[in-house]
């Protein structure tokens, strides 16, 4: 029974991961629309825009007009009624409002642009949601009425901690383009921050996250990774990595000779680098030279953070 539980538990783990896996993510991820939005004047053209997209969405009655949130698919199978299973969502705290010219006049006319953050939070109650207000693009205007209308989002960013999102014309096109950068951004944050807590560790340089970084397992790949270590450095090309390594197969080696041989640097320095893999003939060398010596000698041997390199 317990291998079978095990077993179990790796395949929802292996399932787990690849729903968070960029490519696959977004399949598991749906707007939901509120209803609402169907009787404003672009409202079925969204729809339709919609439809021509790779975004699930659903059509209820959210808690605040014209809103849209993002439901996740987490993979858990529920008891429904009838005896069906079915896939379990999760909304996600994050909460786009939409405003249309209309309604954001109104507002702002009535002085009810105070009472978004409020209403808001209200309606979505979870205490890390994260709302965007949409409104059309503000006209550039002299008078003072486009003055008020700009005063009136800061403060909806200031006061109400809202971040606002100024939509061009078409309207319902900057809208679509929106709510795809959106979806890709919510349907990708389980893997960031997984990524994130990665690198963040002491082991983000064997992270292996992608095809530049270096596998160390098992003893092997230090040298890889010695190699790769250099060649991150300025003026350190690959040759010169190379002809390092070859007097120095690891940075424990170079730390003890410039340690121990008060002329390290010297002998760092006339260290010769091929220039070609070529015929012996055509073959050409240079050293390393004393500025590069002496940079590698500063970098290892420094106390000082603030000391320049």
């Amino acid at each position: 029974m317990s291998n079978k539980a095990d077993k179990l538990l790796k395949q929802a783990m292996k399932e787990q991961q690849k729903r968070m896996k960029p490519g696959e993510c977004q399949r598991y991820v749906r707007l939901v629309l509120d209803a609402g939005l169907l009787r404003i004047a672009w409202g079925q053209e969204l729809i339709g825009k919609l439809n021509n997209t790779d975004l699930k969405y659903e059509i209820r009655t959210l808690p605040a007009r014209n809103c849209i949130i993002w439901e996740r698919n987490v993979g858990q199978q529920t008891l429904a009624a009838g005896a069906a299973l079915e896939d379990a969502w999760h909304m996600e705290p994050q909460v786009l409002v939409i405003f249309t010219e209309t309604d954001f006049q109104r507002a702002l006319k009535e002085q009810n642009l105070a009472c978004i953050g409020p209403k808001l939070h209200d309606a979505f109650p979870a205490a890390d949601c994260q709302f965007t207000v949409v409104v059309p693009r503000l006209r550039q205007s002299k008078h003072s009425a486009g003055s008020s209308e700009a005063d009136a989002l800061i403060e909806l960013q200031l006061l109400q901690q809202l971040h606002v999102e100024q939509l061009a014309q078409p309207q319902c096109q900057e809208l679509l383009a929106l709510l795809q950068r959106y979806t890709k951004a919510i349907a990708e944050k389980p893997y960031k921050q997984q990524r994130q807590a990665i690198l963040g560790s002491f082991k983000k340089y064997l992270a292996n996250d992608n095809k530049q970084c270096v596998r160390v397992e098992q003893g092997n790949g230090y040298g890889r990774l010695w190699q790769q270590h250099l060649n991150r450095l300025p003026l350190v090309t690959l040759e010169v990595a190379e002809a390092i390594i070859s007097q120095y197969s690891c940075p424990k080696r170079m730390l003890e000779h410039f340690a121990n041989d008060a002329q390290a640097v010297q002998t760092l320095a006339d260290v010769k680098i091929k220039r070609s893999n070529g015929p012996q003939p055509l073959q050409s060398e240079r050293r390393i030279g004393n500025v590069l010596s002496n940079k590698l000698y500063t970098l290892y041997n420094a106390r000082d953070p603030n000391t320049l390199i």
